[in-house]
């Protein structure tokens, strides 16, 4: 009697669990008639809570479903946090697996050469990755870059501008510290093939976002390069209008045109007053401003300014700079 009752004990959870696993299958496997939605899990929710939002949002029939699949097929993995896009007539079973892959919603940013920190927050922020508060407070982590750049007062000059591929809803802080890993791998890169530095990485990094400033001339970045090189070598100014210009934007007086007037501004950021080169960097130089910063080219020139048809004229004598200065000119009249 009592092996009987084993029996038919034994063959009623059977029956239970088959009954269970054909239901649970039935609920994930069958397609919904849900729209497309957008969902958010919140850091550090549970996967009770998930379970239940994915229910109240119409993308899971049963909760015990959902738990079902998990002990079943969960591996031990747990749901990512972040912005998801569900297609319509979604599987629960798809939904299920994006989470727990981590398949959250993503947006395409892109940094170029030569952009200040300052407005790389509003331009994120458009995008979704953090907000113009969480960026105002991130660049001036200057601890992230500590190692590098110890005299660094801000992340200016260290988020390096490439394109990114970023989770929609991630903090700003994540983000740059996306960026300054990218600058990591792309300064090992360059400085491995430079036996004898011209400076400190910090000093180096300065020296690129000037040259970034100044050309865009794939064959002249080494060369104003050199042409500041010789400027620091020999105690002279180094008379970079960006540097004033940045100097005027960071003080919020910048009226879009640089004139004569804007070179006896009292600040260290402005080169025709200080001497040296700027107290950090002026913009996010790309690779190949950085690679000239790391070898500049070697030649006696002194001074450059722009030619009536493109690019620079150098020159290394103030008598002859003068000359190609007189020309521009009358190019401009």
């Amino acid at each position: 009697m009592v092996r009987r009752l084993l029996f038919v004990s034994a063959a009623l959870t059977l029956l239970a669990v088959t009954f269970t696993a054909v239901a649970a299958h039935r609920a994930l496997w069958r397609r919904l008639d849900n729209p497309r939605v957008s969902l958010e899990i919140e850091s550090g929710s549970s996967a009770r809570l998930v379970l239940e939002q994915l229910a109240e949002r119409g993308l899971l029939p049963s909760r015990l479903a959902g738990r079902v699949y998990l002990a079943v097929r969960g591996e031990n993995r747990s749901f990512h946090y972040g912005h998801y896009r569900i297609a319509a007539r979604t599987r629960p079973v798809d939904v299920l697996e994006r989470l727990l892959e981590g398949i959250v919603e993503t947006v395409r940013v892109t940094v170029v050469e030569g952009l200040l920190a300052s407005d790389l927050g509003p331009l994120c922020a458009a995008a979704g990755v953090g907000t113009a508060e969480q960026w105002q407070r991130a660049i001036t982590r200057s601890d992230l870059v500590r190692d590098i750049a110890p005299q660094a007062s801000s992340l200016e000059g260290f988020l390096y501008p490439d394109t990114y591929l970023f989770a929609v809803g991630i903090a700003a802080d994540e983000a740059a510290e996306h960026m300054i890993g990218r600058f990591r791998e792309v300064w090992r890169e360059l400085s491995a093939d430079t036996d004898r530095p011209v400076g400190t990485p910090f000093e180096t990094v300065i020296l690129a976002s000037l040259v970034e400033a100044e050309t865009s001339v794939p064959g002249e970045r080494a060369r104003v390069a050199g042409v500041f090189r010789n400027r620091l070598d020999r105690g002279m100014l180094l008379q970079c209008d960006p540097t004033v210009v940045y100097a005027l934007k960071r003080g919020g007086g910048w009226p879009g045109r640089l004139l004569r007037r804007h070179w006896l501004l009292d600040d260290p950021y402005n080169t025709y007053r200080y001497p040296g080169l700027p107290p950090g960097p002026i913009n996010s130089p790309g690779r190949a401003a950085l690679a000239a910063a790391l070898r500049p080219e070697s030649h006696s020139y002194l001074y450059f300014v722009a030619r009536p048809g493109g690019g620079h004229t150098f020159s290394p004598t103030l008598a002859e700079h003068n000359r190609a200065v007189a020309e521009l000119r009358r190019s401009r009249r």
